[in-house]
């Protein structure tokens, strides 16, 4: 059963403002006068299935291919998505393609594979719907719908899955203005189905090095004008895989509640957009780097526990020393800057540094680390800092000696 948590009382809503200062101001006064509904409230709404909830603190993340293929694919694709830490799988049976002889999805075929790969690991599952006909084959199987960028305007579309209960997930347009985007999930609830999730999937520019451009502004905005919970799917706007990594961690810094990612056992030989599907590898990796993005902006990302195998626990320590010497060096530029405000005497404080290791002698005890590791490792990081403060004094006394011997002199 789907809930969706909010707290009413809309702030401003349907109010327009007497004297607007600029031509901005007008404009989001239009725009908040006809979100009656979609407006933003006191709180942000919170879409709960199950023991999924999509707008509160956690990242969500949605995985699976562009189009079902065969039930081989969507096990393997439901694997993946549940190793990376994914709550909801998802899949094309109904595919909109912009040529007739594109592949147009396998129907009920698809969806009997997508339902079952999703009921097999625990997953949710979303798929999209293009008309009353596949609403009506679906409604009853999955649980979230999707609407996609081409039908974002499909009022009478809108109007139905209006009337059902399940939450909506609306990809903006290809073209469309985030006041088009919000109306659009103003039909939605105007027809009587609060739980509507906005999605950003790129939009149409003049740009034509990706397939869209990712309008990650347009998360902010979305927030701000209303309080429904925005995901982005960075598959669509770039159209290319090797931009996935770095567009989902933006999302997330952006604000985003969720990512909807493509991914194919063998994109290579993908029915549909292969080249902007991850690997399993890639789509694993990929999750297991998105907690730190997270973290940093007071929000969680659980990645999944991948298999034990060497490959995998080798890569897991590859990932985990680059962080290291990453965070190293960033201690020894801070140690650099630290060495420029103190003397040449000042440099070395033997109380600072027995302070520093017993600190962390007690914080690996509480981690269960090796204190030996810790008094083995730090005099060593202590010293090479040191000599850094000192090379960089003398550096600086060296010039200092030089322009007073030799100063330049003006013409």
């Amino acid at each position: 059963m789907a809930i969706i948590r909010s707290i009413p009382g809309l702030v401003g809503l349907n109010v327009q403002r007497k004297k607007p200062a600029n031509d901005n101001n007008l404009r989001e006064a239009v725009i908040v006068k006809d979100l009656i509904l979609a407006g933003r409230r006191a709180e942000r709404s919170v879409i709960g299935l199950k023991d999924v909830t999509i707008g509160a603190k956690e990242i969500i993340l949605i995985g699976g291919p562009c189009a079902v293929e065969s039930s081989l694919q969507m096990r393997r694709s439901a694997e993946t998505v549940k190793k990376a830490g994914g709550k909801i799988l998802r899949g094309g049976v109904f595919k909109p393609r912009t040529s007739p002889y594109s592949f147009q999805g396998l129907g009920l075929e698809g969806l009997n594979y997508l339902v079952q790969a999703a009921k097999d690991h625990g997953l949710l599952c979303v798929t999209e719907v293009i008309d009353a006909q596949s609403l009506d084959q679906v409604v009853n199987r999955v649980d979230i719908i999707q609407i996609g960028a081409r039908n974002m305007q499909n009022f009478e579309l809108l109007k139905m899955v209006g009337k059902i209960n399940k939450p909506i997930i609306l990809k903006r347009g290809l073209s469309a203005t985030i006041e088009e985007w919000l109306l659009a999930a103003e039909y939605v609830l105007a027809a009587g189905n609060p739980q509507v999730i906005l999605c950003e999937r790129g939009i149409r520019t003049y740009e034509p090095s990706t397939r869209n451009t990712l309008d990650l502004s347009a998360v902010g905005v979305a927030k701000e004008l209303s309080h429904l919970p925005v995901i982005v799917d960075p598959s669509h706007a770039a159209g290319r895989r090797d931009l996935i990594s770095s567009l989902s961690k933006a999302a997330i810094a952006a604000g985003a509640d969720g990512l909807l990612i493509e991914t194919h056992p063998n994109p290579a030989e993908a029915a549909s957009d292969g080249p902007q599907s991850l690997t399993p590898e890639q789509f694993i990796q990929l999750a297991g780097e998105l907690g730190v993005v997270a973290s940093s902006v007071q929000r969680i990302f659980t990645a999944g526990r991948p298999e034990d195998t060497i490959e995998s626990l080798r890569a897991q320590i590859d990932s985990i020393d680059q962080i290291i010497l990453e965070k190293l060096a960033d201690r020894m530029q801070i140690v650099r800057k630290l060495g420029d405000q103190k003397r040449l005497d000042q440099v070395k404080v033997a109380s600072r540094q027995k302070e520093i290791v017993q600190r962390l002698v007690n914080l690996a005890n509480e981690l269960q680390l090796p204190a030996e590791l810790v008094k083995r490792i730090y005099p060593l990081i202590f010293e090479f800092g040191i000599q850094s403060q000192i090379k960089s004094h003398l550096a600086q006394e060296k010039e200092l000696e030089l322009s007073t011997y030799y100063p330049t002199s003006g013409k």
